[in-house]
């Protein structure tokens, strides 16, 4: 347990700390001195409670030193564990009788640095940017608390979550209403005219059809815009995108792997707070998180955790280093080696390459990941390519069928003096056999996959009763990835190929894939983090053989050493040759 003094912290330790803190970027150096003097300092014995679900609250803490469990009732695990550097309760120093929405207990002797409501509202006269800091962070815990994430993963903290700026919603919603408001004028003018002239009362019906369908638009694009979520965990930084039923994406790069974080922002970006997020990587990748809601103080929070990341990682080399000497020199053991080329482990059943698809949500689903495995289907249209004819025969079948019940006189038993029960069996063997054809053609298409695991892309495609065939490559061999579009059928429905040209000049197409720049970034990205993962296997290789080499030097001193003390003893104990005794025996 770290020890913690109760000596108060002074002002520019308190500066030092709140600079690495993202709630106070942006501030100039006499904003930074006027928040550090209004903090006050408290230090909490382990586990005692802080602050109780349910009771209001009028105070921020930020985490100086030490520990703390945050915990809800009824819950049995802790939602999550905070550490120096931290922060909670920013809420209650926005929203007046708030009520906290969870218990948080101090794990271990804890410093806190507090500041209330009347404080933070008296700094905001001299430091207004506070405000949009600590809202950025009030409006992702709320919206985090209403959604969860089932690929998070056990204590990972989610500490910005924001969607894409309502501005792009009031986008998309444009083409809607002004479909919606025309549809609205034609109804109006229809009704009021078909009063004079009848034949008018048919447009009013197409006026209806109009208005239904803008509506389903709208809501379709509101439902699209809200399903793409922006993350900051403790661990990583993810962009989560998803269509209902045909897309779902998730890019993401580790924090530890963050190099830079930039900026990119329009006129119209800075006037209403949005812009784009260029997260670059040490293995120079890119993930672009785009139109940002509140870029600047999102960029500050990814930094900040990148560099608290940093020395996490370097404080755990450092103890995997001490601990690896430790476990050559105290217990004199060394781990041995792996023995390339055997399997130490049996393995497991064949995997089922197209495990994962074949659920009701994947029925048309393009895109969707299945462990570490992420599958492409082709385009929607090509299936539409595939089935059309059996879905379009399937469909006059049915509108003759419901014609016929519905019309007796006209009935195709009277007409072909048919028994009602021989076309009865007609009607179903004709659906049955256009609903083959049509499940045939799907299948067809839903075996067509292209996948991307850790190590490796793959081509397959499986006919429906036939055998599967596959084209496989290895991550490490591809040398350049490009896609294209080609027609306005492509460019209006956002489809076409993925060329990866891998060793010896080959070249695998994943072929009209839905979002190839997507599909490109994702192999792209795949194959950055299988070279970050050999060069880290190689790091780790080292160290331990260094370790080793430290450890064999160690042992080969001791040795040396005592070996050369048990001689220096025996020298000691030899009888020295008396003067007073005669020589060759004459005295």
């Amino acid at each position: 347990m770290q020890e913690v003094t109760n000596t108060p912290v002074e002002t520019s330790e308190r500066i030092a700390f709140l600079n690495r803190i993202h709630l106070f970027s942006g501030l100039t150096e006499e904003q930074m001195q006027a928040v550090a003097e209004e903090l006050k300092e408290e230090t909490i014995p382990a586990n005692q409670e802080i602050i109780k679900q349910g009771e209001l609250g009028d105070r921020l803490y930020l985490i100086q030193s030490g520990k703390v469990h945050v915990n809800q009732a009824g819950e049995v695990q802790p939602l999550a564990t905070f550490v120096a550097g931290d922060y909670f309760g920013e809420e209650s120093v926005i929203v007046k009788y708030h009520r906290r929405t969870a218990t948080v207990s101090a794990m271990e002797k804890t410093v806190l640095l507090v500041l209330t409501r009347d404080q933070f509202h008296n700094l905001l006269r001299r430091a207004p940017g506070l405000r949009s800091n600590i809202v950025v962070t009030v409006n992702s815990h709320r919206l985090a608390r209403l959604i969860h994430f089932k690929w998070l993963q056990p204590n990972e903290v989610i500490y910005f979550l924001a969607r894409k700026h309502p501005i792009l919603l009031a986008r998309v919603l444009i083409g809607p209403v002004l479909l919606a408001v025309a549809a609205i004028i034609g109804m109006l003018a229809t009704w009021y005219y078909s009063l004079w002239f009848p034949a008018m009362a048919a447009i009013w019906y197409v006026s209806l059809f109009v208005g239904l369908s803008a509506a389903g638009w709208g809501i379709w694009n509101g439902i699209d815009w809200g399903n793409d979520y922006y993350i900051v965990t403790d661990r990583r930084v993810v962009w989560l995108e998803k269509v209902i039923g045909i897309y779902d994406s998730r890019q993401e790069s580790p924090l530890s792997a963050v190099q830079r974080v930039n900026v990119q922002t329009d006129y119209l970006g800075r006037q209403f707070d949005y812009g784009n997020l260029v997260v670059r990587t040490i293995v120079g990748s890119t993930l672009t998180l785009m139109n940002v809601n509140h870029p600047y103080q999102a960029a500050a929070l990814i930094e900040e955790h990148w560099r608290r990341s940093q020395e996490t990682s370097q404080k755990m080399d450092e103890e995997e280093i001490r601990e690896a000497l430790r476990s050559r020199l105290i217990q004199g053991q060394s781990k041995s080696a792996p023995i390339l080329g055997i399997i130490t482990k049996p393995p497991s059943d064949k995997q089922d390459t197209y495990r994962g698809q074949r659920t009701i949500t994947n029925l048309f689903r393009l895109r969707f990941e299945d462990m570490a495995t992420v599958t492409y289907r082709k385009h929607i249209f090509v299936l539409f390519q595939q089935t059309w004819i059996p879905g379009l025969i399937f469909v006059i079948l049915i509108g003759v069928m419901i014609f016929d019940v519905a019309h007796p006189g006209f009935s195709f038993a009277n007409i072909t003096n048919t028994g009602a029960g021989a076309l009865i069996v007609l009607w179903f063997l004709l659906l049955t056999g256009t609903f083959l054809w049509w499940l045939y053609q799907y299948i067809d298409w839903s075996n067509d996959i292209f996948q991307v695991t850790p190590d490796q892309i793959m081509d397959i495609d499986k006919t429906p009763l036939g055998e599967v065939v596959s084209d496989i490559a290895s991550l490490d061999n591809i040398l350049s990835i490009e896609y294209e579009r080609k027609g306005l059928l492509e460019l209006a429905f956002n489809y076409g190929n993925v060329m990866i040209t891998v060793g010896g000049g080959k070249q695998m197409i994943f072929k009209n894939v839905f979002n190839p720049s997507a599909v490109q970034e994702d192999i792209e990205r795949r194959r950055l983090e299988r070279i970050s993962k050999k060069e880290q296997d190689r790091l780790n290789g080292e160290r331990e053989r260094t370790a080793d080499w430290f450890a064999a030097y160690f042992h080969n001193e001791q040795q040396i050493r005592s070996e050369e003390g048990i001689k220096s003893s025996q020298d000691s104990e030899e009888p020295k040759p008396d003067d007073n005794q005669p020589k060759n025996g004459v005295k």
